[in-house]
């Protein structure tokens, strides 16, 4: 190859690593106890790993979600913890307790059906589908603080600038907005999908806005002879402005996977806050993890200035 040709070639390289990192094409998904890699064009799950155990239980994580800075969070249903994900394929590392043992369903071992989102300015935010209740999480030490009921049951939350959204199942299958200074659930929409088997949803937005959900369904009862529902926790995009669902197909993996319902869905950091004169002004800007899609980015650019730098001053 000729050294013209050179800074050709590695301007083209940038570009393509650039572009493949920040296509956000990967979600991270827990299931019961092991955390699974979903890719969104091919609806395939690979496994990163197991949740590990705590105070001799194993780690169940419901509700999964970035925070500004690129750490990934998850909440625990029967620890009633939050835990951070330093680096997948290792046990997540806890933070704290939520402080809420005791409030789920007796019946359940206490289950709370809980699920976890992160809103631009870094609040955190927790939902109980047993209790329709929602807290505010200090990410920090786990504990949390009561803001209200949610009037509905809320299985999946997500965060999009300071909105927050949540998902119903089969009893409301709607798209919610939730007003974090009072807990209150209000339909946008209905999913428009057939939700009698939904047992639970779990929305998630990427950096470019389309809203995507993994949405799980009533395992059959023994012996499982019919065909619905499915074996596969399911795919599909929402409309954040009609809550209208559309289901892409299985999410199809390990047999390990067949049956067990997923309970979260992440899959980038939420956008810099908008400066709409609501009170939050303009946003600081947050690090950029190492190994983040803006990172790569970044370190692609340097790469292929260097090269060029570099052959310019052979060529004197």
């Amino acid at each position: 190859m000729s050294l013209r040709a050179c800074p050709a070639a590695a301007a083209l390289l940038a570009l393509s690593v650039a572009s493949a990192a920040t296509a956000q094409s990967v979600a991270y998904a827990p299931a019961y106890d092991q955390v699974y890699r979903v890719d969104l064009n091919t609806r395939r799950a690979t496994l990163v790993g197991q949740t590990g155990s705590f105070a001799g239980r194993p780690v169940v994580l419901k509700g999964m979600a970035y925070a500004p800075n690129g750490v990934l969070y998850a909440s625990s249903d029967n620890t009633k913890s939050l835990f951070r994900l330093d680096f997948l394929g290792s046990s997540p590392t806890v933070v704290g307790s939520l402080g809420l043992a005791g409030q789920g369903d007796p019946a359940r071992l206490d289950a709370m059906d809980l699920s976890y989102a992160v809103t631009c300015d870094g609040s955190a935010w927790l939902a109980s589908g047993v209790t329709r209740k929602l807290w505010k999480v200090d990410p920090t030490t786990g504990m949390t603080t009561y803001v209200g009921p949610t009037g509905s049951r809320v299985t999946g939350l997500a965060a999009r600038g300071r909105e927050l959204f949540g998902a119903g199942d089969y009893e409301n299958p709607s798209l919610f907005r939730i007003d974090t200074s009072t807990g209150a659930a209000t339909a946008i929409g209905s999913f428009n999908v057939a939700s009698s088997k939904i047992s639970s949803v779990w929305p998630a937005f990427d950096s470019s806005g389309q809203l995507w959900a993994a949405v799980s369904y009533i395992p059959p009862p023994p012996p499982a002879a019919n065909a619905f529902p499915p074996d596969w926790s399911d795919l599909a995009r929402l409309d954040p402005n009609t809550g209208a669902m559309t289901l892409l197909g299985a999410i199809t993996g390990p047999e390990d996977l067949r049956s067990v319902p997923l309970f979260g869905f992440a899959i980038a950091p939420p956008t810099t806050c908008p400066n709409n004169g609501n009170g939050g002004g303009t946003a600081t800007a947050q690090p950029i993890p190492a190994a983040s899609p803006s990172g790569y980015a970044l370190l692609a650019g340097l790469l292929a200035f260097v090269a060029g730098l570099g052959l310019r001053r052979r060529a004197r």
